[in-house]
Protein backbone atom coordinates (compact mmCIF):
# COMPACT_ATOMS: atom_id res chain seq x y z
CA UNK A 1 0.00 0.00 0.00
CA UNK A 2 1.30 3.49 -0.80
CA UNK A 3 0.44 6.71 0.96
CA UNK A 4 -1.88 9.20 -0.67
CA UNK A 5 -0.05 12.07 -2.40
CA UNK A 6 -0.04 14.94 0.07
CA UNK A 7 2.10 17.91 0.99
CA UNK A 8 2.56 19.76 4.24
CA UNK A 9 2.66 23.51 3.76
CA UNK A 10 4.94 25.74 5.82
CA UNK A 11 3.41 26.64 9.17
CA UNK A 12 2.80 30.42 9.50
CA UNK A 13 4.91 30.72 12.64
CA UNK A 14 8.53 30.91 13.80
CA UNK A 15 8.94 27.19 14.43
CA UNK A 16 7.07 23.88 14.53
CA UNK A 17 7.76 20.28 15.50
CA UNK A 18 5.60 17.13 15.48
CA UNK A 19 6.48 13.70 16.83
CA UNK A 20 5.04 10.39 17.95
CA UNK A 21 4.94 10.51 21.75
CA UNK A 22 5.81 6.83 22.17
CA UNK A 23 8.50 6.25 19.57
CA UNK A 24 9.83 9.78 19.15
CA UNK A 25 9.48 9.45 15.37
CA UNK A 26 9.53 12.94 13.82
CA UNK A 27 6.79 13.78 11.31
CA UNK A 28 7.47 17.48 10.82
CA UNK A 29 10.05 20.09 11.77
CA UNK A 30 10.48 23.75 10.94
CA UNK A 31 13.28 25.74 12.63
CA UNK A 32 12.84 23.08 15.29
CA UNK A 33 16.26 23.45 16.97
CA UNK A 34 16.32 27.25 17.18
CA UNK A 35 15.56 28.78 20.58
CA UNK A 36 12.61 31.17 20.78
CA UNK A 37 10.53 32.71 23.58
CA UNK A 38 7.87 30.17 24.62
CA UNK A 39 5.90 32.08 27.29
CA UNK A 40 3.73 29.76 29.41
CA UNK A 41 4.79 26.59 27.62
CA UNK A 42 7.56 26.85 30.24
CA UNK A 43 5.04 25.52 32.77
CA UNK A 44 5.30 22.07 31.13
CA UNK A 45 8.76 21.64 32.66
CA UNK A 46 7.58 23.10 35.98
CA UNK A 47 4.75 20.57 36.13
CA UNK A 48 7.06 17.73 34.98
CA UNK A 49 9.51 18.44 37.82
CA UNK A 50 6.58 18.59 40.25
CA UNK A 51 5.28 15.21 39.06
CA UNK A 52 8.81 13.79 39.23
CA UNK A 53 9.10 14.93 42.85
CA UNK A 54 5.78 13.19 43.57
CA UNK A 55 6.86 9.99 41.80
CA UNK A 56 10.17 10.06 43.71
CA UNK A 57 8.31 10.31 47.02
CA UNK A 58 9.63 13.79 47.89
CA UNK A 59 6.18 15.42 47.97
CA UNK A 60 2.59 14.27 47.51
CA UNK A 61 -0.42 15.45 45.53
CA UNK A 62 -2.32 16.47 48.66
CA UNK A 63 0.46 18.47 50.33
CA UNK A 64 -0.55 22.05 51.22
CA UNK A 65 1.75 24.53 49.45
CA UNK A 66 2.80 27.83 51.05
CA UNK A 67 2.02 30.94 49.00
CA UNK A 68 4.48 33.79 49.58
CA UNK A 69 3.46 37.46 49.82
CA UNK A 70 5.06 38.14 46.42
CA UNK A 71 2.97 35.41 44.83
CA UNK A 72 -0.21 36.65 46.51
CA UNK A 73 0.60 40.06 45.02
CA UNK A 74 1.23 38.49 41.60
CA UNK A 75 -2.10 36.65 41.80
CA UNK A 76 -3.87 40.01 42.07
CA UNK A 77 -2.24 41.39 38.93
CA UNK A 78 -4.78 42.11 36.21
CA UNK A 79 -2.19 41.46 33.50
CA UNK A 80 -0.45 38.36 34.86
CA UNK A 81 -3.03 36.45 36.90
CA UNK A 82 -5.78 33.97 36.12
CA UNK A 83 -6.38 32.85 39.73
CA UNK A 84 -6.69 35.36 42.56
CA UNK A 85 -5.35 34.02 45.86
CA UNK A 86 -6.06 35.12 49.44
CA UNK A 87 -3.75 34.68 52.41
CA UNK A 88 -6.47 32.61 54.07
CA UNK A 89 -6.57 30.14 51.15
CA UNK A 90 -4.93 26.72 51.32
CA UNK A 91 -3.80 25.21 48.02
CA UNK A 92 -2.66 21.62 47.49
CA UNK A 93 -0.11 20.46 44.94
CA UNK A 94 -2.96 18.93 42.94
CA UNK A 95 -4.89 22.22 42.85
CA UNK A 96 -1.85 24.23 41.80
CA UNK A 97 -1.00 21.78 39.01
CA UNK A 98 -4.58 22.15 37.76
CA UNK A 99 -4.35 25.94 37.97
CA UNK A 100 -1.04 25.95 36.08
CA UNK A 101 -2.21 23.56 33.35
CA UNK A 102 -5.77 24.80 32.84
CA UNK A 103 -5.60 28.53 33.56
CA UNK A 104 -1.82 29.00 33.19
CA UNK A 105 -1.64 30.56 36.66
CA UNK A 106 1.77 32.18 37.10
CA UNK A 107 1.46 32.26 40.90
CA UNK A 108 0.55 28.55 40.94
CA UNK A 109 3.51 27.55 38.79
CA UNK A 110 5.98 29.62 40.81
CA UNK A 111 4.60 28.30 44.11
CA UNK A 112 5.06 24.74 42.87
CA UNK A 113 8.67 25.46 41.97
CA UNK A 114 9.41 27.01 45.34
CA UNK A 115 7.82 24.05 47.12
CA UNK A 116 9.69 21.42 45.08
CA UNK A 117 13.16 22.99 45.31
CA UNK A 118 12.94 25.25 48.38
CA UNK A 119 13.29 28.53 46.51
CA UNK A 120 12.58 30.08 43.13
CA UNK A 121 16.29 30.33 42.28
CA UNK A 122 16.97 26.69 43.17
CA UNK A 123 14.03 25.56 41.06
CA UNK A 124 15.21 27.50 37.99
CA UNK A 125 18.59 25.84 38.49
CA UNK A 126 16.78 22.49 38.55
CA UNK A 127 14.96 23.35 35.30
CA UNK A 128 18.23 24.13 33.53
CA UNK A 129 19.94 21.06 34.96
CA UNK A 130 17.11 18.82 33.76
CA UNK A 131 17.32 20.40 30.31
CA UNK A 132 21.07 19.74 30.23
CA UNK A 133 20.53 16.13 31.34
CA UNK A 134 18.13 15.62 28.44
CA UNK A 135 20.44 17.42 26.03
CA UNK A 136 17.74 19.82 24.81
CA UNK A 137 18.05 23.39 23.53
CA UNK A 138 16.66 25.44 26.42
CA UNK A 139 17.51 28.32 28.76
CA UNK A 140 15.21 29.16 31.71
CA UNK A 141 15.10 32.18 34.01
CA UNK A 142 11.45 31.72 35.05
CA UNK A 143 9.26 28.81 36.15
CA UNK A 144 6.10 30.52 34.89
CA UNK A 145 7.21 31.83 31.51
CA UNK A 146 7.04 35.49 32.50
CA UNK A 147 10.13 37.48 31.51
CA UNK A 148 12.22 39.75 33.72
CA UNK A 149 10.30 42.87 32.73
CA UNK A 150 7.21 41.17 34.22
CA UNK A 151 8.94 39.58 37.23
CA UNK A 152 10.78 42.65 38.56
CA UNK A 153 7.82 43.88 40.61
CA UNK A 154 7.50 40.57 42.45
CA UNK A 155 11.09 39.96 43.58
CA UNK A 156 11.40 37.01 41.18
CA UNK A 157 14.27 38.20 38.96
CA UNK A 158 17.33 35.97 39.28
CA UNK A 159 20.71 37.62 40.04
CA UNK A 160 23.00 38.15 37.03
CA UNK A 161 20.19 37.98 34.48
CA UNK A 162 19.37 40.66 31.95
CA UNK A 163 16.75 43.35 32.39
CA UNK A 164 14.64 41.91 29.56
CA UNK A 165 15.84 38.30 29.73
CA UNK A 166 13.30 35.56 29.08
CA UNK A 167 13.04 31.80 28.67
CA UNK A 168 14.38 30.65 25.31
CA UNK A 169 13.52 27.12 24.20
CA UNK A 170 13.33 25.33 20.85
CA UNK A 171 10.17 23.75 19.48
CA UNK A 172 11.84 20.34 19.57
CA UNK A 173 12.96 20.87 23.16
CA UNK A 174 9.56 21.81 24.59
CA UNK A 175 7.96 18.93 22.67
CA UNK A 176 10.49 16.63 24.34
CA UNK A 177 9.54 18.10 27.73
CA UNK A 178 5.90 17.32 26.96
CA UNK A 179 6.87 13.75 26.04
CA UNK A 180 8.59 13.28 29.41
CA UNK A 181 5.57 14.76 31.20
CA UNK A 182 3.21 12.33 29.47
CA UNK A 183 5.48 9.44 30.49
CA UNK A 184 5.71 10.62 34.10
CA UNK A 185 1.96 11.23 34.34
CA UNK A 186 -0.07 9.70 31.48
CA UNK A 187 -3.23 11.13 33.09
CA UNK A 188 -2.09 14.75 32.75
CA UNK A 189 -4.37 15.15 29.70
CA UNK A 190 -7.40 14.59 31.94
CA UNK A 191 -6.43 17.93 33.49
CA UNK A 192 -5.29 19.76 30.36
CA UNK A 193 -8.45 18.78 28.45
CA UNK A 194 -10.72 20.66 30.86
CA UNK A 195 -12.06 23.92 29.49
CA UNK A 196 -12.90 25.16 32.99
CA UNK A 197 -12.55 24.18 36.64
CA UNK A 198 -13.08 25.52 40.15
CA UNK A 199 -10.19 26.05 42.58
CA UNK A 200 -11.25 26.94 46.15
CA UNK A 201 -14.47 28.30 44.76
CA UNK A 202 -12.83 30.42 42.06
CA UNK A 203 -13.70 29.57 38.45
CA UNK A 204 -10.73 29.22 36.09
CA UNK A 205 -10.76 28.88 32.31
CA UNK A 206 -8.60 27.25 29.64
CA UNK A 207 -7.27 29.37 26.74
CA UNK A 208 -6.85 26.31 24.47
CA UNK A 209 -9.24 27.11 21.62
CA UNK A 210 -8.85 23.64 20.08
CA UNK A 211 -10.68 21.82 22.89
CA UNK A 212 -14.30 20.63 22.52
CA UNK A 213 -16.76 23.50 22.69
CA UNK A 214 -14.10 26.10 21.91
CA UNK A 215 -13.87 28.33 18.84
CA UNK A 216 -11.18 26.37 16.96
CA UNK A 217 -12.33 22.86 17.92
CA UNK A 218 -12.13 20.29 15.12
CA UNK A 219 -13.35 16.80 16.00
CA UNK A 220 -11.02 15.20 13.46
CA UNK A 221 -7.95 16.74 15.16
CA UNK A 222 -8.61 14.83 18.42
CA UNK A 223 -6.73 17.44 20.50
CA UNK A 224 -6.95 16.90 24.29
CA UNK A 225 -4.26 19.26 25.59
CA UNK A 226 -1.65 20.26 26.44
CA UNK A 227 -0.51 23.87 27.00
CA UNK A 228 -0.79 27.31 25.47
CA UNK A 229 1.35 30.38 25.97
CA UNK A 230 1.37 34.03 24.98
CA UNK A 231 3.45 37.12 25.55
CA UNK A 232 4.03 40.05 23.24
CA UNK A 233 7.53 38.77 22.45
CA UNK A 234 6.67 35.08 22.22
CA UNK A 235 3.41 35.62 20.34
CA UNK A 236 0.99 32.67 20.43
CA UNK A 237 2.63 29.33 21.30
CA UNK A 238 0.92 25.95 21.56
CA UNK A 239 2.04 22.42 22.43
CA UNK A 240 -0.84 20.11 21.49
CA UNK A 241 -1.46 16.50 22.41
CA UNK A 242 -3.72 14.53 20.13
CA UNK A 243 -4.36 10.97 18.98
CA UNK A 244 -4.54 9.29 15.58
CA UNK A 245 -6.17 5.84 15.69
CA UNK A 246 -5.17 5.55 19.33
CA UNK A 247 -1.58 6.68 18.78
CA UNK A 248 -0.48 9.52 21.07
CA UNK A 249 1.09 12.48 19.23
CA UNK A 250 2.66 15.80 20.30
CA UNK A 251 2.87 18.92 18.13
CA UNK A 252 4.32 22.33 18.92
CA UNK A 253 3.97 25.65 17.12
CA UNK A 254 5.92 28.66 18.37
CA UNK A 255 5.44 32.32 17.61
CA UNK A 256 2.37 32.54 15.41
CA UNK A 257 -0.65 34.77 15.09
CA UNK A 258 -3.06 32.04 13.91
CA UNK A 259 -1.57 29.18 15.91
CA UNK A 260 -4.79 27.31 16.72
CA UNK A 261 -6.07 27.15 13.13
CA UNK A 262 -2.52 26.42 11.96
CA UNK A 263 -2.36 23.47 14.37
CA UNK A 264 -5.58 21.97 13.00
CA UNK A 265 -4.30 22.39 9.44
CA UNK A 266 -0.91 20.82 10.28
CA UNK A 267 -2.53 17.78 11.91
CA UNK A 268 -4.89 17.34 8.96
CA UNK A 269 -2.08 17.50 6.40
CA UNK A 270 0.15 15.08 8.31
CA UNK A 271 -2.68 12.55 8.56
CA UNK A 272 -2.98 12.69 4.76
CA UNK A 273 0.76 12.45 4.16
CA UNK A 274 1.57 9.55 6.50
CA UNK A 275 0.02 6.18 7.16
CA UNK A 276 0.18 4.47 10.52
CA UNK A 277 1.03 0.82 11.19
CA UNK A 278 0.30 -0.28 14.77
CA UNK A 279 0.73 -3.35 16.93
CA UNK A 280 -1.22 -3.88 20.17
CA UNK A 281 0.58 -4.09 23.52
CA UNK A 282 -1.18 -6.09 26.24
CA UNK A 283 -0.52 -7.08 29.84
CA UNK A 284 2.01 -9.88 30.30
CA UNK A 285 3.16 -12.28 32.99
CA UNK A 286 6.74 -11.20 33.65
CA UNK A 287 9.23 -13.63 35.20
CA UNK A 288 11.50 -11.85 37.67
CA UNK A 289 15.15 -12.43 38.53
CA UNK A 290 14.83 -15.86 40.11
CA UNK A 291 12.77 -17.30 37.26
CA UNK A 292 10.12 -18.44 39.76
CA UNK A 293 8.31 -15.29 40.91
CA UNK A 294 6.09 -13.71 38.27
CA UNK A 295 4.04 -10.52 38.22
CA UNK A 296 1.38 -9.16 35.93
CA UNK A 297 2.76 -6.10 34.13
CA UNK A 298 0.91 -3.62 31.94
CA UNK A 299 2.39 -1.41 29.20
CA UNK A 300 2.26 2.35 29.69
CA UNK A 301 0.55 2.61 26.27
CA UNK A 302 -1.87 0.23 24.58
CA UNK A 303 -0.08 0.13 21.23
CA UNK A 304 3.12 0.98 19.39
CA UNK A 305 3.18 2.34 15.89
CA UNK A 306 5.30 3.43 12.94
CA UNK A 307 4.43 6.16 10.46
CA UNK A 308 5.41 5.57 6.85
CA UNK A 309 5.16 7.29 3.48
CA UNK A 310 5.55 4.69 0.76
CA UNK A 311 6.58 1.35 2.20
CA UNK A 312 4.42 -0.53 4.66
CA UNK A 313 5.92 -1.27 8.07
CA UNK A 314 6.31 -4.79 9.46
CA UNK A 315 6.34 -4.77 13.25
CA UNK A 316 7.62 -7.40 15.66
CA UNK A 317 7.47 -7.18 19.46
CA UNK A 318 9.70 -8.73 22.13
CA UNK A 319 9.08 -8.21 25.86
CA UNK A 320 11.99 -8.73 28.26
CA UNK A 321 12.39 -8.42 32.03
CA UNK A 322 14.28 -5.24 32.95
CA UNK A 323 14.77 -4.64 36.67
CA UNK A 324 16.51 -1.67 38.25
CA UNK A 325 19.62 -2.00 40.45
CA UNK A 326 17.50 -0.85 43.41
CA UNK A 327 14.99 -3.64 42.84
CA UNK A 328 17.75 -6.22 42.57
CA UNK A 329 19.52 -5.04 45.72
CA UNK A 330 16.33 -4.78 47.80
CA UNK A 331 14.84 -7.98 46.44
CA UNK A 332 11.43 -6.36 46.09
CA UNK A 333 9.22 -4.86 43.39
CA UNK A 334 6.42 -2.44 44.22
CA UNK A 335 3.21 -2.06 42.22
CA UNK A 336 3.65 0.64 39.60
CA UNK A 337 7.39 0.15 39.21
CA UNK A 338 8.92 -0.73 35.81
CA UNK A 339 9.77 -4.41 35.49
CA UNK A 340 10.00 -5.05 31.74
CA UNK A 341 10.49 -3.41 28.39
CA UNK A 342 8.91 -4.17 25.04
CA UNK A 343 11.11 -3.61 22.00
CA UNK A 344 9.02 -3.03 18.89
CA UNK A 345 11.05 -3.38 15.69
CA UNK A 346 10.08 -2.31 12.19
CA UNK A 347 11.80 -5.04 10.20
CA UNK A 348 11.37 -3.01 7.02
CA UNK A 349 13.56 -0.12 8.18
CA UNK A 350 15.25 -1.57 11.29
CA UNK A 351 13.83 1.24 13.43
CA UNK A 352 13.22 0.28 17.07
CA UNK A 353 11.21 1.75 19.93
CA UNK A 354 10.95 0.76 23.59
CA UNK A 355 7.82 0.72 25.73
CA UNK A 356 7.94 0.35 29.52
CA UNK A 357 5.88 -2.26 31.38
CA UNK A 358 4.89 -1.55 35.01
CA UNK A 359 4.17 -4.16 37.64
CA UNK A 360 0.54 -4.36 38.76
CA UNK A 361 1.41 -5.87 42.16
CA UNK A 362 4.01 -6.01 44.90
CA UNK A 363 6.43 -8.93 44.71
CA UNK A 364 9.53 -10.44 46.33
CA UNK A 365 12.23 -11.42 43.89
CA UNK A 366 13.62 -14.24 46.00
CA UNK A 367 10.66 -16.32 47.14
CA UNK A 368 12.64 -18.83 49.22
CA UNK A 369 15.06 -17.28 51.66
CA UNK A 370 18.02 -19.57 52.41
CA UNK A 371 19.11 -19.79 56.06
CA UNK A 372 22.56 -21.20 56.75
CA UNK A 373 23.04 -23.10 60.07
CA UNK A 374 26.07 -24.71 61.70
CA UNK A 375 26.20 -28.49 61.26
CA UNK A 376 26.32 -30.23 64.63
CA UNK A 377 27.82 -33.55 63.46
CA UNK A 378 31.57 -34.05 63.07
CA UNK A 379 33.07 -33.77 59.60
CA UNK A 380 35.11 -37.00 59.37
CA UNK A 381 37.18 -35.89 56.37
CA UNK A 382 38.24 -32.74 58.21
CA UNK A 383 39.18 -34.87 61.28
CA UNK A 384 41.41 -37.11 59.16
CA UNK A 385 43.17 -34.09 57.64
CA UNK A 386 43.72 -32.37 60.97
CA UNK A 387 45.02 -35.44 62.89
CA UNK A 388 48.48 -35.53 61.23
CA UNK A 389 48.91 -31.82 61.97
CA UNK A 390 48.09 -32.39 65.64
CA UNK A 391 50.76 -35.12 65.81
CA UNK A 392 53.37 -32.91 64.14
CA UNK A 393 52.96 -30.11 66.69
CA UNK A 394 53.12 -32.30 69.82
Amino acid sequence: MTAKAATVTKVPARAAFVMDATSGQVLYQQNADKEYPIASLSKLLTVYLTVKAINDGQISWNDPVPISKNLLKLSHSYAYSSLRMKSSDTFTVRQLVAAAMIASSNSAATALGEYVAGSNAKFIQLMNQQSADWGIEAHFISSSGLDNTDLKDYNLVLPDTGEKEENLVSAKAITTVAQHLLTADPEITTISSKTAASINGTQIFNENSCLPGQAQYKKESQIDGLKTGYTENAKLCFTATYTVNGQRMIATILGGDTTFSAMNKLIKQLKKKYQLETTPLTSKQISLANGITTVTAAPIVSQAGVWYLNQSANLTTKVQTKLTPTQLSSGTVDAGEPVAQATVTDTTTGAKQQVMYRSQQNATLFADRVVFTTKATTDHLLTVLIQPMNVAFK
